[in-house]
């Protein structure tokens, strides 16, 4: 019954059935379990159905993620190109073209059946990589968003409302921006620069372009998987807000079940600066608000709780205020974990969940901070329930780099075919019948009061 409301893009799931089969296990396990789609959210049309509605001249629905009118089709997510076919002649042939320099940059980096450069949403370039299991995602070079994940078996991992307007006047806020050099809304909070306020909420280098710099392949005891570098640079506009010189590299790879990215910060100026930099992601879930999406490893740490007022202290500590090992959000969320745990999550309520870790060498400043946020139904009424936000990154302990330097983190997302807080639960449930049982079967009897001792009457 479940398995015809799974959340599948076609033109994905089935481009390499081949390598998909060989996975093995992992993959039918994740077939069977990410990602459902409720019945009452909006499914997102194929690329393949959106490119016959242009050659055929029919009208495209506005509303689907990927529209005609916002030019962000292209014909190279068909991937013909990895069957021979001329995609920039054809392009021409039936009036589907990306941009000059998109082209000019797919024929400098693309790697047949790897990498690939074309138009998105809005017209804004993206890199596609492409597992040989079938897994893709998509790297937007403005400002380096990781904005769709999708697994061998075409469910979406990061979440984007569709018919969301792309523009390059703006920043991508939605899939999994990159945050620098602050993170939130700046001010008395943690993640901001000292003495900076100027600067955008989640900083301003999620608004800029990116270049590529790389793209190849990596290869490990499963085979080769692709990899793109790209990298950005201060500019006078950055300055004029935060007035720091820097260079900004990021490399972001893809296995089958896995994200990889590493960051490289390097200060390029005359003074040492201080610096927050995050991953914010926005993971797809099946209900906010259902018992079996939660996130794990936050608990035993202190965090600071931004929604309360600001007369009122915002430090807490888990275990003042949360009674099981896994967190459920109830209402508006907008917290930062300091120094959590590496383990840290998201279950998405399909019995698979996603693990966002730091991988930093040791005895580097890494990502070790995290954020949750969610702004519920008052704020977001049509997206709340879809999405559990959590962030990872130095934002409670801001990096300090000095000239000529530059500080490295890297940051691990992968999908687990496991729930740990069932499991949990199911402990918990069987002390507590335990405990009943005992407390029931001990012997009873009467005591009258002048029985007492005379402390206890």
């Amino acid at each position: 019954m479940l398995a015809s409301r799974f959340c599948v893009i076609p033109s994905r799931a089935k481009r390499l059935p081949e390598a998909s089969a060989a996975a093995g296990d992992t993959s039918q396990k994740l077939h069977q379990r990410f990602f459902w789609n409720p019945p009452h959210r909006r499914r997102r049309r194929t690329r393949t159905s959106t490119v016959t509605a242009i050659a055929t001249g029919g009208k495209a629905n506005e509303s689907d993620g990927d529209s005609v009118n916002d030019k962000s089709v292209s014909i190279h997510a068909l991937g013909l190109e990895d069957i021979g076919v001329d995609v920039d002649e054809l392009s021409r042939d039936i009036g589907i073209v990306d941009s000059t320099e998109t082209m000019a940059l797919n024929r400098e980096h693309a790697i047949p059946g790897f990498v690939r450069v074309t138009d998105g949403r809005g017209g804004l370039p993206k890199v596609i990589l492409t597992h040989p299991s079938g897994s893709c995602c998509d790297v937007y070079l403005h400002g380096a968003n990781i904005l769709s994940w999708v697994l061998a078996n075409g469910g979406e991992v990061f979440y984007t409302p569709d018919g969301t307007d792309f523009t390059d006047l703006s920043a991508i806020e939605w899939g999994n921006p990159f945050c620098f050099p602050q993170f939130g809304v700046g001010g008395e909070r943690a993640g901001s620069p000292l003495g900076e306020n100027s600067i955008p909420v989640d900083g301003f280098v999620k608004g800029m372009k990116w270049s590529i710099v790389q793209t190849g392949l990596h290869e490990d005891k499963h085979g080769e998987f692709p990899y793109v570098t790209i990298e950005v640079f201060d500019t006078e506009a950055t300055r004029a807000m935060w007035n720091h010189s820097f260079h900004l590299i990021m490399d972001i790879s893809l296995e089958h079940t896995a994200i990889n990215v590493s960051l490289n910060v390097k200060n390029t100026g005359s003074e040492s600066f201080e610096c927050a930099a995050a991953l914010k992601s926005h993971i797809a879930v099946a209900d906010i608000e259902e018992p079996t999406t939660s996130y794990i490893g936050l608990e035993d740490c202190v965090y600071l709780d931004n929604t309360l007022h600001p007369t009122k202290p915002r430090v807490r500590f888990t275990d003042e205020t949360e009674d099981q090992e896994w967190l459920q959000l109830k209402g508006p969320t907008d917290r930062v974990y300091i120094n959590t745990h590496n383990d840290t999550g998201v279950e998405v309520g399909t019995g698979c969940t996603v693990f966002l870790r730091d991988m930093s060498p040791l005895g580097v400043t890494g990502f070790s901070d995290r954020a949750v946020f969610n702004p519920w139904k008052d704020d977001d009424k049509d997206n709340y329930r879809w999405y559990a936000g959590l962030a990872i990154g130095a934002i409670g302990k801001l990096i300090r780099i000095e000239p000529e330097t530059k500080h490295t983190s890297e940051v691990r997302f992968e999908v687990v075919d496991m729930v740990r807080t069932q499991s949990i639960q199911k402990r918990k449930d069987v002390h507590e019948k335990h405990a009943l049982r005992k407390m029931t079967e001990r012997p009873k009897y009467d005591l009258l009061a002048d029985e007492l001792p005379s402390d206890l009457q």
